[in-house]
């Protein structure tokens, strides 16, 4: 019965519903309310920190999103904004 619960633990643990969130807001101007340097990762492709350990995202095609997480990747921001990876 153990072996059940501690099993039924991890495959809940692994759920999407753990992963660290996205939030898409809608789009104020690159730069606003950023408490540090603008990254620029792409043509339209930038990044910053705002309030926290939140960073902010602004993609090509004019979409924004907010992470609960700070400086990620450069590929899973491509992979965020629907963007082809670059080797």
């Amino acid at each position: 019965m153990l072996r059940y619960t501690i099993a039924a633990a991890l495959v809940m643990s692994c759920s999407p519903v753990t992963a660290v969130t996205n939030m898409q807001k809608k789009s104020l101007k690159v730069g606003a309310e950023c408490i540090g340097p603008v990254s620029t990762l792409a043509p339209k492709l930038a990044t910053c920190t705002i309030a926290g350990l939140k960073m902010r995202i602004w993609c090509p095609n004019g979409e924004m999103f907010e992470r609960e997480q700070d400086q990620p990747h450069q590929s899973l921001i491509r992979s965020l904004c629907n963007m082809l990876q670059v080797p």
